[in-house]
């Protein structure tokens, strides 16, 4: 009793249960070989058996979402592959296999040279996705490596028809099953690349057992895929078959209608792409354009106000209007001076009464003669004064400035007037303005002239 004191007393579901924990935890995952006998499905779709050999047999259990994707009838005497987690069934403390996944047993061998090569080609690293190629996003030449005869090739087909009928497809005809067919994949693969023919390389083959596709699994194959220098899709099978070449290939497709899908454009989308590019386009050159046409005739009229020629113009008319004024004066002056010698005039005779004697006559007629002279000189003063003003003008007229050999010159490119050798160079072109027109010159040397020395 003292030894059971010191001892922990586990209950039965205790007990049960650490060695559910200890079976899961020491086991995992296992693969296992045997016949099926007492073969059950339950009202729910579970099916429970047992798996034995010669000697010895073991429970197991195969849930419904698992065994509805086997491909043959799960009955008894039918010998199997299984791959399993090793538990307990607490409740009865029964130990048991929980199924995920079974195949004929004569597959066994197959899928074991199968993992076996997937480990020594993913350890190569011919699986690892910096090793793939990327797929064209508009190829213009499609090759197909498949069997003429078989339905992959159709399905091909009607895809290429509807999404991009105006590809090219080369069909490299080979077998797809059987001792020949793994030479004739590699040997396509190999041709395809010599050709270099097309842009993109489809590998596809209907659904079938492990058997059938057995071609897709072998070394060669892959080592033919894995060294392509034009990207393959691979499309065997259905989405549930997994080959060795799905796992080389550049992508892998769930079947030869969803590699050719991934491989082509869609040429409806395409032309959905185009006309939404060609809407924006179109609004963005309208855009543009009319920010040009307003940037345009906005340095226009700046180029307008600040063109020499506008310039010169403007200060011609103002010098129009300033002799317009001065040779107008003199002759308002003269007009209003007579017209108030007249008014004068007429005032005098009638102020002159009939008894004035000749001598008031007499001093009248001089004053009206002193008038006159006095008149005459003062327009001959003003005359020359207006003389003096148009020579005053005429010296300080840009244009009378052309008249006497001088130049205007203005840089073509930017219309600034070149007052310095500094601005120009050999070679540059330049434009100069004359009293009666202009000339476009190329300068040839540049000879600045020397400060003189005032020591």
């Amino acid at each position: 009793m003292d030894n059971i004191d010191q001892e922990h007393i586990y209950s039965v579901s205790e007990l049960n249960k650490e060695v559910y924990q200890l079976l899961s935890s020491t086991f995992g995952v296992v693969w296992i070989e045997g016949e099926i006998s007492n073969f059950l499905r339950s009202s729910a779709g579970h099916v429970y058996f047992s798996l034995k050999d010669e000697i010895s047999q073991i429970r197991c259990a195969m849930f419904r979402q698992q065994n509805q994707l086997v491909s043959f009838p799960i009955e008894d005497g039918k010998q199997i592959l299984a791959r399993a987690r090793v538990g307990l069934y607490q409740p009865r403390g029964e130990y048991q296999l929980i199924v995920d996944y079974i195949e004929e047993a004569g597959e066994g061998l197959l899928r074991q040279r199968f993992e076996r090569l997937k480990s020594k080609l993913q350890q190569e690293g011919l699986f690892d996705s910096a090793n793939k190629l990327p797929l064209p996003e508009f190829p213009q030449t499609l090759g197909v490596i498949t069997s003429p005869s078989g339905a992959a090739i159709q399905d091909i087909f009607n895809i290429t028809r509807r999404r991009f009928p105006c590809i090219n497809v080369i069909v490299y005809p080979t077998l797809v099953q059987g001792r020949e067919a793994t030479q004739q994949i590699s040997r396509a693969i190999e041709i395809a690349n010599e050709r270099n023919e097309c842009e993109v390389l489809i590998l596809a083959r209907g659904g079938g057992s492990l058997e059938d596709l057995w071609s897709f699994n072998e070394e060669q194959v892959a080592r033919a895929m894995f060294h392509s220098q034009i990207p393959i899709i691979s499309g065997i099978g259905h989405e549930t078959d997994v080959t060795i070449a799905d796992l080389v290939a550049d992508y892998r497709a769930p079947t030869p209608s969803g590699a050719a899908e991934v491989a082509l454009p869609d040429a409806d989308d395409i032309q959905q792409r185009l006309k939404n590019f060609n809407r924006q386009f179109y609004n963005t050159m309208q855009l543009l354009s009319a920010m040009v046409r307003q940037k345009c005739l906005s340095l226009d009229a700046q180029l307008q106000q600040k063109h020499p020629i506008s310039i010169l113009e403007q200060y011609n008319q103002r010098l129009d209007l300033a002799l317009q004024r001065i040779k107008s004066s003199p002759k308002e002056y003269l007009a209003k001076t007579s017209s108030r010698i007249n008014v004068l005039n007429a005032y005098l005779f009638r102020s002159s009464p009939l008894s004035m004697d000749q001598n008031m006559k007499s001093e009248v007629t001089a004053l009206y003669r002193r008038l006159i002279v006095a008149t005459q000189g003062i327009f001959s003063n003003t005359e020359q004064l207006l003389s003096i003003a148009v020579a005053k003008l005429d010296g300080v007229s840009p244009l009378n400035a052309l008249g006497r050999g001088y130049a205007y010159v203005v840089d073509p490119s930017t219309q600034r007037n070149i007052k310095s050798i500094r601005q120009i160079k050999v070679g540059s072109t330049i434009k100069a303005r004359l009293k009666d027109g202009s000339f476009g010159a190329k300068i040839s040397s540049v000879d600045p002239i020397k400060p003189k020395n005032r020591d």
